[in-house]
């Protein structure tokens, strides 16, 4: 299982150069592309009002940073999105919240007996609102090279038909809505199953990255449920608690998680029985941590002036070396005990 995304290193020219167009219709010109329209208009926008079939962490994660930097400049962001059939992904939801909390108006559609297929950005300025209308949702494809048609008008330019699709819209976002809260973003990720849709939207957003004609690098970052237990922890140390369980299935890359948690502290001690894990689990965390500020605790080597030891259980288990000697009772700031997938959250826990 791959545990990294790409990074795209974006030409400024297309941000800060004056192109704009009305039309947009996707594919490789990025000129053509919704997400660079997006980027500008979000740059000088006062409000920002969002509604969406569906948001999926491709595209969450390419508007995320912009939409925290519109919120530092005083914004105001609201985004109304479905959860009809269960397109919308959990981690999506969880990323928004993990990053913007409370400071984003997040709601859900609520009415189960109406369809809901809105696809629609719209900006408002000190004199002058423009809406984006068509047919991209928030993944990465349908923001970049995935054939797409949407149109950019002003409220200066039509304003009776903005003003019809913008009372619409707060119509909608006031009546017919649900908060999504800790508790609903908890409900609805708990009932949520993959539908068979996502995985092909999946394989336009792989495609989309893999065919890029711009320089990409690796970039470890969470994904999938990753994103949703880093939130649940997070949020379990911000009611006190310095230990957690993580009980997950194969496949869901507990290690790195691990090594996504455990990254702002300065000293983490791994544990594991075997060797070969232990050198495995060194990789991630370097991935992770883009670092080589890394030692090993084991029958032939005794490093401890590391950020992060990775330590066999047979030795570190042996009195001669757990002792002050070694490590100081309050050295460690952050353990984690492989096989039982046990996370220390502090240095209470080693």
């Amino acid at each position: 299982m791959a545990e990294f995304d790409f990074a795209e290193e974006i030409n400024s020219e297309y941000l800060e150069e004056e192109y704009l167009t009305d039309a947009m219709t996707g594919g490789q010109d990025k000129r053509r592309q919704l997400y660079y329209q997006l980027i500008q208009s979000m740059k000088k926008a006062e409000r920002v009002d969002v509604i969406v079939s569906f948001l999926m962490e491709s595209g969450v994660k390419m508007i995320l940073q912009e939409l925290e930097n519109t919120l530092k400049r005083g914004a105001r962001i609201r985004i109304l999105t479905g959860n009809y059939l269960g397109i919308t992904q959990p981690s999506a939801l969880y990323l928004i919240k993990r990053k913007l909390g409370d400071r984003v108006d997040l709601r859900f559609y609520s009415e189960k007996g109406r369809s809901f297929h809105p696809k629609s950005y719209i900006f408002h300025y000190t004199d002058h609102s423009e809406m984006y209308i068509g047919s991209s949702n928030i993944s990465r494809s349908a923001l970049t090279t995935g054939i797409e048609w949407n149109y950019r008008f002003s409220s200066k330019k039509d304003p009776e038909n903005y003003e019809r699709f913008f009372q619409t819209f707060e119509d909608l976002f006031k009546n017919h809505s649900i908060i999504i809260d800790d508790k609903e973003l908890k409900r609805y990720s708990r009932n949520w199953h993959r539908p068979a849709v996502t995985k092909d939207l999946d394989k336009y957003d792989i495609a989309d990255q893999e065919t890029e004609d711009t320089k990409i690098k690796p970039l470890y970052e969470p994904r999938g449920a990753q994103i949703e237990a880093l939130y649940a922890l997070e949020d379990t140390r911000a009611e006190g608690a310095k230990k957690a369980l993580i009980h997950a299935a194969t496949g869901i890359g507990k290690t790195y998680l691990a090594a996504f948690d455990s990254k702002p502290y300065k000293r983490v001690l791994f544990v594991a029985h075997r060797e070969e894990i232990l050198r495995q689990a060194a990789v991630s965390f370097r991935n992770v941590r883009n670092s080589e500020d890394y030692g090993f605790f084991t029958g032939d080597e005794k490093c401890t002036d590391k950020s992060v030891i990775f330590a066999s259980v047979a030795t570190l288990g042996k009195s001669e070396y757990l002792n002050e000697k070694y490590f100081a009772p309050d050295y460690l700031e952050y353990v984690v005990i492989d096989d039982y997938a046990i996370i220390g959250l502090s240095q209470e826990a080693a």
